[in-house]
């Protein structure tokens, strides 16, 4: 008979000389480099996770790690004898072949780590696709996918899924509040691209795991916005911006990022290049059209804009799209779907219960990827029915969930559409709902389907003093 029975993948001799190393080492820059790397976890043999858990206690204490700390230690905490007493741990101390090496020996183990718990992740999927159950395949495969993220997270950040301890999750809150203060950020929240609305978000900016909802009617800028958000996540996060367009085709959302990047009117490419261009053209043809193809280019060459065009997205779709990109290129900054009701949603009794699945989706998704979800939602036609126009969360139109999911909530109010003596590009972000701080109103311009910051406070005096001339009461003759 054969016996097919095969160990996971292990090496106990690197594991001994990470610990014989660390012991050896004094707790050098060499020792904080494997305290970085691995876990308790990571160890196949149960007494070498121990003895590493112990260690990285000493290290927590401000205590030195030597043979007789780590002695001492083991043995007030009842463990000495589980590990193999004071004769093992002076065994591995002496057969370390090179404290100079215990950053690969430490690799070493964690490779080993990683592939158990990919083979333990694929044997959950293995077992799920083998039981008959309640789960359709599409949901089988779906929760198969989400292993599969689990798996690539693990292997690039160490974290597991599931319940931890608050130590455990004290480890990882501190090394991201190192990062935090970096000067890069790259803990930090995400910003929006318009300088007046970081500052109303500030300091956590837009938080990771965050679902930002873009309420509007139809023309106010709700895609405008959409654009800028992406754009500022490739161009200064350096982040994937990932876009799902249910209402424009692709290569118009090309033309409108370039478009946008470069400060040309997007029109420019649908006037051919003839002798009298200039003319029917506002501004400088041949300058405009060469500089909006080098924007194009730069932003290609940059990689991180990603558009999908497909019609009747379901979340489905999205999401294994958003997983395929987390594991090819590590990270994902934003989702960014326009917009909620074109979307393709499950069967359901009301419309509002079945885009209600689609939000609170969109907010698990955000939280798995560890990214921001924008999403544009389009109005109902009672608010213009009000005297004051300006959106409510409640105006979101065939769902009330919305407000239950979102961490932040942002209508945009365009006056001009309204009012003829308003300018036509006065826009207004009204921050709404904000679960991480502030709200408030931003001013905004828009022109040639770009969206621009405006000086504040001379926006809000202007704004201020149009509403004072409407209410004022008009003069009557002989007298008030």
């Amino acid at each position: 008979m054969t016996d097919n029975y095969r160990l996971p993948p292990h090496n106990i001799a690197a594991e001994q000389s990470v610990i014989g190393g660390l012991m050896l080492d004094g707790g050098d820059e060499r020792s904080q480099q494997v305290f970085a790397m691995l876990k308790p976890e990571s160890f196949y043999s149960k007494a070498h996770g121990i003895i590493f858990d112990a260690m990285r206690s000493l290290v927590k204490r401000n205590k030195p790690i030597d043979l007789v700390t780590l002695n001492d230690d083991l043995e007030s905490s009842g463990e000495l004898e589980r590990v193999g007493g004071f004769a093992y741990l002076a065994e591995i101390s002496k057969n370390t072949p090179s404290v100079a090496n215990i950053v690969h020996y430490a690799m070493s183990v964690r490779d080993n780590a990683m592939e158990r718990y990919a083979i333990i992740k694929l044997a959950e999927a293995t077992e799920m696709l083998y039981t008959r159950s309640t789960l359709t395949a599409t949901e089988k495969l779906d929760a198969v996918s989400q292993l599969t993220t689990q798996i690539s997270d693990h292997a690039k950040t160490g974290n597991r899924r599931g319940l931890r301890s608050f130590a455990d999750v004290m480890d990882g809150w501190a090394l991201d509040l190192e990062k935090r203060f970096d000067p890069e950020g790259e803990q930090r929240g995400l910003s929006t691209g318009i300088p007046s609305l970081d500052r109303m978000l500030s300091p956590k900016g837009l938080v990771k795991g965050s679902l930002f909802v873009i309420g509007a009617r139809p023309k106010q800028g709700k895609t405008t916005l959409y654009s800028q958000m992406a754009i500022n996540c490739a161009v200064r996060e350096h982040k994937p911006a990932l876009m799902f367009s249910l209402e424009m085709p692709a290569d118009q959302i090309l033309e409108k990022l370039v478009g946008q990047k470069s400060g040309v009117n997007p029109s420019i490419f649908y006037m051919p290049a003839t002798d009298d261009a200039d003319d029917t053209y506002q501004g400088d043809y041949d300058a405009d059209f060469d500089k909006a193809l080098k924007t194009a280019s730069r932003l290609s060459e940059l990689d991180l804009l990603y558009i999908d065009d497909t019609p009747g997205l379901s979340l489905a779709h999205i999401v294994a799209e958003c997983r395929r990109v987390k594991r090819t290129r590590g990270s994902v900054g934003m989702v960014l779907v326009d917009y909620l009701t074109l979307m393709t949603a499950e069967k359901a009794d009301r419309n509002d219960l079945a885009y209600g699945m689609i939000t609170k989706g969109l907010k698990n998704l955000a939280k798995e990827l560890g990214c921001v979800v924008v999403l544009l939602t389009q109005l109902n036609r009672e608010l213009e029915k009000r005297v004051n126009k300006r959106p409510l969360p409640s105006d979101s139109r065939d769902t009330g969930q919305i407000e239950q999911d979102c961490d932040y909530w942002v209508g945009i109010h365009r006056e001009g559409s309204y009012d003829d003596t308003v300018p036509p590009g006065e826009t207004e972000l009204i921050l709404r709902l904000n679960r991480h701080g502030n709200t408030g109103t931003v001013f905004c311009l828009q022109k040639d389907g770009a969206i621009y910051d405006m000086d504040q406070q001379a926006a809000r005096q202007e704004r201020d003093s149009r509403q004072q001339a409407a209410h004022k009461p008009y003069a009557k003759k002989g007298g008030f």
